[in-house]
């Protein structure tokens, strides 16, 4: 075989590679789509349960599956469908979200995902005082924990859950570090670590509130600012921490979800 036919035979496998990765990437991209069509329904309750479940009953990806799975047990969280909390969160295959083809981690690509199982819900758990619910959850996480052990999302989640627990520390000195840029040592999307310190400084908020440190909080509250006010995930937030903003604005209605769902978009599998 001389030289020049094998670079040919080089190029035309490279070109092949890079157009099923084209196609890949595009069909994940409708699928991320249809995703967020589903989630932008969340406030009109029977819309959105029957999206969920029609996208569950005849999407042939397991990952994007379980991907809508996940956003249906916020819903049940969010609507206080215990029952069906309960039935969708043992249903739930955590492993497809993290080795979706059987051959990778898919945690970076599915770290959207893993936001609401690690953060969303159980803050949303603790404002309804669902302590119960709340252990479900920890059960059902406690099966993935070695394999994200390194994620700050893994992370975060301990240290919240302290807070609630109103355990140890509580989780203040890891929270006040990390809003002060000490999480190098983890995996996280570039893309959501504002959203990660939204959450958490918000959460310290309600510590400085507890503590009527008001100089702390007015601080911490400015900061928080267009969160509490521009985002349907951010207002909701700081309700569930009871610092919410007076004047919400009309415009928050018509605002992503969340960063996260914005990420579900743009991010793909490697």
């Amino acid at each position: 075989m001389n030289g020049n036919l094998l670079i040919n035979i080089v190029l035309v496998a490279i070109s092949a590679y890079m157009l099923f990765r084209i196609i890949k990437l595009s069909g994940r991209g409708k699928k991320n789509q249809k995703m967020l069509k589903i989630l932008d329904q969340i406030d009109d309750r029977d819309a959105f349960f029957q999206a969920a479940d029609c996208f569950i009953a005849t999407e042939k990806d397991a990952e994007f599956v379980q991907k809508v799975s996940v956003l249906r047990l916020w819903g049940d969280t969010f609507y206080e469908r215990n029952e069906e909390f309960h039935k969708h969160l043992q249903e739930l295959n955590l492993e497809t979200l993290l080795n979706p083809d059987g051959k990778r981690k898919g945690f970076d690509s599915n770290e959207d995902s893993f936001f609401y199982l690690y953060l969303a819900i159980p803050n949303r758990l603790n404002y309804r005082k669902a302590e119960g619910l709340r252990k479900l959850v920890d059960e059902k996480l406690a099966a993935v924990r070695e394999a994200n052990a390194n994620t700050l999302q893994q992370k975060l989640y301990d240290e919240n859950k302290k807070y609630y627990d109103g355990t140890d520390d509580r989780g203040i000195p890891f929270i006040k570090s990390f809003l002060e840029g000490e999480y190098g040592g983890y995996r996280y999307s570039k893309q959501l670590i504002g959203l990660y310190k939204n959450c958490e400084e918000a959460l310290l908020a309600k510590v400085y509130l507890e503590e009527n440190n008001r100089e702390a909080y007015d601080e911490c509250m400015k900061d928080l600012e267009n969160f509490g006010k521009n985002t349907r995930l951010g207002i909701r937030w700081l309700k569930e921490l009871g610092l919410s903003y007076p004047e919400e604005t009309e415009e928050a209605e018509a605002e992503p979800e969340t960063a996260a769902e914005e990420t579900a978009e743009k991010e793909t599998a490697e």
